[in-house]
C-alpha cells in the first residue's frame, strides 16, 4: 500500500505549543504509512529544522494581511496529488478553502488549536467560519472543552472530534529541583515561579509581571521565569521587565532546547492565557512533577483533573485575582505543593500518553481517507 500524503498548511513553524507538538508528531508517525509535506504560509520558523529528513518543506514567506500570492503558492502546492490536507489555524484554512475550491480539489482536515479570540466571534467573522468549515471533511479541537466552546458558540460539523494533545513522558521527567537550577543558573533559596509561551497577547505576560511586582517578591525570595520568545509583544515584555522595580527577580530565559531542565527547577508553573486549546506547557510540566496554577481556559479541566490533582484552576481573568490566587499557592507548604506534582506526574502518564495521541491521528488519517 502507498503512504498517504498528507499537506500540513500552518503559518509558521515558530516558537509556540502547537508548531512543537505538530513537528514532534510528524516526526513520531511511520514513514512507511505516511509522507508529509508542511507548507509555512509565512516563515519556517524555529522548529522546521526538527522535521524528520525525509517530511519535506516550503515557505511562503507571505507579509501580513491577505495575499494573493500566498493563494498562488497553496494552488500550486495542490497540483500534486495529496489525499488529505490538514490545516491549523484559521489562516491556513482560508487559503486551502479557496485553492481547493471549497474542499472540491482535495479533502480537508482542519485542525482548531485554541479557543477563538474575540475578533474572530464578530458577526462576520462567524459567517465565514461557518462557511468555510462546510469545505472540510473534519474539524477537530485539541480537548473536549473546546469541542463544547465550538459548539457552543455555533460552529458545529458532521465530523467535529477531539485529537487530545499528549506529551512525550520519555522525554519531559521529574528532576532534582537543585540540580536542575545549578545547571541553568538559578539560586536554590527562591521560589520560582515559571512562564512558558511565546510574547502574544493572549499569553499575558504584562499581567504577569504587574501582578508578580505586587507580590512582595524580595520578602517572599521569588523569582519570575519567562521562557520563551518571538510574538508581536516581545519588545514590550522586555520593556516592561527592564523598567520594572523588581527586575533583578525577573528572568528572561529566551527559547530553549532543554525545557525539561526548566520546568524541573520551577515550583509552579503559572498559566494565566486567555485562551488555549489543550495547554502543552501544561501538560510538559505536569510531566516533570511541576504543578500548574491555570487560567479558566478551555482545556484547563481535561489536563489538571480534580481539584489539587495536577494543580490549581482560578480565575485569573483580572491582575488584583492573578496575584491573590499565586499568593493562595504560594502559601502552601512547599511539600504539599511537590505531592500535588507527584500527582501531576500519574495524571499524564494516565491520561495523555505520546502514543496515544500518535494512534488518534493515525487513525484519522485513514479513516477519511476511505470515506
Amino acid at each position: 500500500m502507498k503512504p498517504l500524503r498528507i499537506l500540513h498548511i500552518v503559518d509558521s513553524l515558530n516558537a509556540g505549543g502547537m508548531e512543537a507538538q505538530l513537528v514532534s508528531l510528524l516526526n513520531r508517525l511511520p514513514s512507511e504509512e505516511f509522507h508529509f509535506h508542511v507548507h509555512c504560509l509565512s516563515e519556517a520558523g524555529v522548529h522546521a529544522k526538527r522535521l524528520r529528513p525525509d517530511i519535506s518543506l516550503s515557505v511562503g514567506n507571505k507579509p501580513r494581511g491577505i495575499s494573493a500570492t500566498a493563494l498562488w503558492q497553496v494552488h500550486q502546492l495542490l497540483l500534486q496529488h495529496w489525499d488529505l490536507i490538514h490545516t491549523h489555524n484559521w489562516g491556513p484554512l482560508v487559503y486551502a478553502h479557496a485553492a481547493t475550491l471549497g474542499g472540491r480539489r482535495a479533502a480537508i482536515l482542519h485542525g482548531e488549536h485554541a479557543q477563538c479570540s474575540h475578533s474572530e466571534l464578530k458577526p462576520h467573522r462567524r459567517w465565514l467560519r461557518r462557511c468555510f468549515y462546510r469545505s472540510c471533511r473534519a474539524v477537530h479541537t485539541v480537548s473536549q472543552q473546546q469541542l463544547r466552546d465550538l459548539q457552543a458558540q455555533g460552529f458545529d460539523h458532521q465530523r467535529l472530534m477531539v485529537l487530545q494533545n499528549g506529551v512525550d513522558t520519555t522525554r519531559f521527567l521529574p528532576g532534582e529541583r537543585p540540580t536542575a537550577r545549578a545547571r541553568i543558573g538559578l539560586a536554590q533559596h527562591e521560589t520560582v515561579i515559571g512562564v512558558v509561551a511565546r510574547f502574544g497577547e493572549f499569553k499575558r505576560h504584562l499581567e504577569v509581571i504587574s501582578a508578580f511586582e505586587t507580590l512582595e517578591p524580595r520578602q517572599r525570595s521569588l523569582r519570575l521565569l519567562l521562557v520563551g520568545d518571538g510574538g508581536p509583544l516581545r519588545e514590550r515584555v522586555h520593556a516592561a521587565v527592564a523598567a520594572s522595580p523588581h527586575a533583578d527577580l525577573i528572568t528572561l530565559a529566551g527559547l530553549q532546547s532543554d525545557m525539561p531542565t526548566f520546568y524541573q527547577a520551577m515550583d509552579v508553573l503559572l498559566v494565566a492565557s486567555a485562551n488555549e486549546g489543550l495547554s502543552n506547557a501544561t501538560l510538559e510540566a505536569m510531566a516533570c512533577g511541576c504543578p500548574v496554577l491555570s487560567n479558566r481556559v478551555c482545556g484547563a479541566q481535561e489536563a489538571l483533573g480534580a481539584p489539587e490533582e495536577g494543580g490549581w484552576i482560578e480565575d485569573l481573568s483580572q491582575v488584583t485575582l492573578l496575584r491573590a490566587a499565586i499568593g493562595r499557592v504560594l502559601d502552601l507548604p512547599p511539600t504539599h505543593r511537590s505531592k500535588i506534582g507527584e500527582g501531576a506526574r500519574q495524571r499524564v502518564l494516565s491520561h495523555f500518553s505520546w502514543s496515544a495521541m500518535a494512534q488518534r491521528y493515525q487513525q484519522c488519517y485513514h479513516t477519511l481517507h476511505g470515506l
